[in-house]
C-alpha cells in the first residue's frame, strides 16, 4: 500500500475563507490480496477491548465475535480472484484508517462494524479516528468496482451530519480522552471521505470534489480528509 499526501498547492479549488484544515491523500494498492490478508489480521486482533472498562469489554466482546465471523467465514473466505464490493468497502475504510494513523498521527477507533449490533451494512459512519488536535473525525467509506464514488461519499457525510453522527457517541464514548470529548461539546469535530478510485487523474478528482456542493457544509467543521484509494 503506496500513501501519498497531496500538496494543497497542486490543488486549484481548494476551498478560501474557512478554518477547515483540509487534507488530501492518494493511496495506491497494487495487489489487493496482501490487503485483505492484513485486514483480516487487524479485525481478528480484539486486544483493544482488555483497554476499556469492565461494562464496554462485556459490550464489544459481543457485537464484534458477530462480525468478526461474518466478515471472515462469508465475506473474505469467498472472494476469488477478483475484489467484490463488500470487501472493497472494507478495504477502502481501512486502508484510509491506516492512512491517517501512519500521515497525520491519527489514534485508531475500531471499525465501526465492531462496534455496534448490526453484524454487517453498518448505518452510521463507517471508520473513526481522534487527530492530533483531538478532534474526533467521523469517516465514510464508498466502494465501486467501476466509477469514483466521491459523492456519495460526501453526500452520505452531509446527510449524517448532526443526526448519525450525534447518535454514534455513546458507542465510541469508552475511546474519547477528556479533551476530545470537550471539543465534542463544542461542537469541534472533522469528517473523512474515502472513496475507490478508479482510472482518472487524482488532481481532477479532488478538484471536482472540493468544487462540490457539499464541501460547503462540511468545512464548516474543524478537519476534513478526503482519501482517494486505487486498487490497480
Amino acid at each position: 500500500m503506496d500513501i501519498h499526501k497531496i500538496d494543497n498547492t497542486s490543488l486549484s479549488k481548494l476551498p478560501t475563507g474557512s478554518c477547515c484544515e483540509i487534507n488530501c491523500i492518494y493511496i495506491k494498492i497494487k495487489d489487493f490480496r496482501p490487503i485483505v490478508d492484513e485486514f483480516e489480521k487487524h479485525i481478528c486482533d480484539t486486544n483493544w477491548i482488555k483497554n476499556l472498562d469492565e461494562i464496554s469489554q462485556i459490550t464489544f466482546r459481543a457485537t464484534s465475535k458477530k462480525t468478526i465471523d461474518k466478515i471472515v467465514n462469508e465475506i473474505i473466505a469467498k472472494i476469488s480472484s477478483n475484489v467484490n464490493t463488500e470487501i472493497g468497502e472494507f478495504i477502502v475504510s481501512y486502508a484510509a484508517q491506516q492512512a491517517l494513523e501512519i500521515e497525520h498521527s491519527h489514534k485508531l477507533i475500531p471499525l465501526a462494524e465492531l462496534l455496534k449490533e448490526k453484524i454487517t451494512g453498518n448505518p452510521g459512519f463507517d471508520y473513526h479516528s481522534i487527530s492530533s488536535k483531538s478532534y474526533l473525525v467521523f469517516g465514510e467509506a464508498k466502494f465501486s468496482l467501476e466509477g469514483t464514488p466521491r459523492a456519495k461519499a460526501l453526500n452520505q457525510i452531509i446527510e449524517f451530519i448532526g443526526d448519525r453522527d450525534s447518535s454514534e457517541l455513546l458507542s465510541l464514548l469508552p475511546f474519547l480522552d477528556s479533551t476530545t470529548k470537550q471539543n465534542i461539546i463544542d461542537n469541534k469535530k472533522g469528517y473523512s471521505a474515502a472513496f475507490s478510485h478508479n482510472n482518472e487523474n487524482i488532481i481532477d478528482t479532488l478538484n471536482n470534489a472540493l468544487d462540490s456542493e457539499p464541501i460547503k457544509e462540511i468545512i464548516k467543521y474543524n478537519e476534513l480528509y478526503l482519501i482517494a484509494v486505487e486498487l490497480c
